[in-house]
């Protein structure tokens, strides 16, 4: 008999997720002070694009990184080692073909490339030598990339996040050195990518070692492995890209419909619930492998309490942060942007996408995981290209009416709608309860606390108003009082929540 592995390992994952976010935030907006100060304007822009197209290569994961977490789970939970060596070579060599083929396309397509981006001749020796570095590296940590999802498979996200912090202090330290040594771009790359593909290699070895057998040999390629496999990486996939059509379309649908010169608006409010959704959703990277290990052991009854655990602790946290940063966006936004006046339409703007990113944690962020890796998936997507579509015909349709505010709504009101009567009663259909019912039983535990932490930002907000002059300190102990009253109240559900992986245990593979 052995613990729900998910409780064991769940506050370590989630404090090391939260360290691991707040260095990336800070370490990213001193790098980019550093990096727009100190290179040149065309280096500047060339590193930049080479960054932003890396971003894009998600879109050539076809769902398999999470497949790959999701077999991890369920073959550790029935010991189908062989099978899942299997999986998890046939995916890696696949990647690495792929990583071959792309690496080729990019050496031959380097002078069109650096014709397309019109570098100068003084620069084209320099930029070429970053550019092949650059995709060099970026080839090796495209296959690589799956070790990382061996380890959340195995409910031991802290392990990679602590690869991943010291790879970013090692990354802020180095390019810092670089950027004010005036090196050259090609060395700043090298170290951008050597700093971003060292945490892949040390997950395989930590991976190797927690898994009894595991090898990745060739001779265990077996496309069949992944064939019974590609409906739910497909079904994966297409929800990635929904995600990306609703977080990255919105500056393109201002762009080329009212100009480009309204981006930088919608962006300035965007920021915040950015930000917010960032910091809020890193609590919830342990419940799809834990799901994954559940539903392949039929545990519903642990299913369902994952599922209101989650729900409760989501709703309990981000309610107080939701506040907040609804009392302070005015000087969120100048802090993020150092902006020094605000418009009205961003700050309605920014409002608006609070509202739908707090909608969207509240009602389907910790379902969606839990729900895709019980069997659940495709109700999943169709709720996704529903979201993504809507959003995307409504932001056309209002832009040209409200403008920059148009888009915002356009995104606030298919996530609100599907939220709440979509995906919340799809989550009570799960958990055979009515809706009504989930939300009692998701509210009554964390009311209190829920409720003191919105009465004690009232009284603040009123004792001490925000205003333009409010600065950094100014949110952060207003934002301190408001969480130790939640902390301190909510102090017994977490207590429970920590307890109760003590008291509850069912038949599992021994933990990683």
């Amino acid at each position: 008999m052995a613990e729900h592995t998910w409780k064991k390992h769940f506050w370590r994952n989630a404090f090391s997720n939260y360290l691991r976010t707040v260095l990336r935030l800070i370490s990213g907006l001193v790098l980019f002070r550093l990096t727009f100060q100190n290179l040149s304007t065309e280096a500047f822009g060339f590193y930049s694009l080479l960054w932003s197209m890396f971003g894009y290569t998600i879109l050539l994961d076809f769902g398999l990184g999470f497949t790959a977490q999701k077999a991890v789970a369920e073959k550790m939970a029935s010991g189908e080692i062989e099978e899942l060596n299997k999986l998890l070579s046939t995916i890696f060599w696949s990647f690495a073909a792929l990583a071959l083929g792309l690496l080729l396309v990019f050496a031959l397509a380097e002078n069109s490339f650096l014709d397309w981006t019109k570098v100068s001749a003084a620069n084209r020796a320099e930029f070429g030598r970053a550019y092949l570095i650059f995709f060099c590296a970026m080839s090796l940590a495209f296959p690589t990339g799956i070790f990382p999802e061996v380890l959340r498979g195995l409910q031991r996200i802290d392990l990679a996040n602590w690869v991943t912090i010291v790879a970013l202090l090692f990354n802020a330290g180095l390019l810092t050195w670089a950027l004010l040594a005036h090196a050259g771009l090609s060395l700043i790359v090298l170290i951008s990518v050597v700093t971003t593909l060292s945490p892949n290699v040390v997950c395989y070895f930590m991976a190797r070692s927690r898994i009894p057998g595991f090898d990745l040999g060739i001779r265990h390629y077996q496309f069949s492995a992944v064939r019974g496999v590609l409906s739910f990486s497909v079904v994966a996939y297409l929800i990635t890209f929904t995600n990306l059509v609703m977080s990255r379309t919105d500056q393109a649908v201002i762009g080329f419909t009212i100009g480009v010169v309204f981006v930088t608006l919608y962006q300035a409010g965007y920021k915040a619930s950015e930000m917010f959704g960032l910091f809020s959703v890193q609590l919830q990277d342990a419940l799809s492998p834990a799901a994954a290990q559940l539903s392949i052991q039929k545990d519903k009854a642990g299913l369902r309490e994952l599922l209101l655990q989650g729900m409760r602790l989501t709703a309990l946290l981000t309610t107080p942060i939701y506040g907040l940063c609804v009392v302070c966006l005015d000087p969120l936004i100048r802090i993020l942007t150092g902006l020094k006046h605000i418009e009205a339409e961003t700050w309605w703007v920014g409002q608006t996408l609070l509202f739908a990113t707090y909608s969207s944690l509240v009602t389907n962020s910790c379902a969606k995981r839990i729900l895709m890796m019980s069997g659940w998936e495709r109700p999943v997507l169709y709720a996704s290209l529903a979201d993504a579509g809507l959003n995307l015909v409504l932001s056309l349709l209002l832009v040209f009416k409200l403008g920059v505010l148009g888009v915002a709504v356009g995104t606030m009101l298919p996530t609100v709608l599907i939220g709440w009567f979509w995906l919340l009663p799809m989550t009570a259909r799960f958990c055979e309860l009515t809706v009504a019912e989930l939300v009692r039983q998701v509210m009554t535990s964390i009311l209190l606390p829920m409720a003191a932490s919105l009465t004690t930002l009232a009284l603040i907000f009123w004792l001490a108003p925000v205003s333009q002059e409010t600065g950094f300190l100014g949110c952060i102990w207003r934002g301190s009082l408001v969480m130790a009253s939640v902390l301190a109240l909510g102090y017994p559900f977490l207590r429970q929540l920590r307890r109760a992986k003590q008291s509850q245990v069912v038949t599992a593979a021994p933990s990683a």
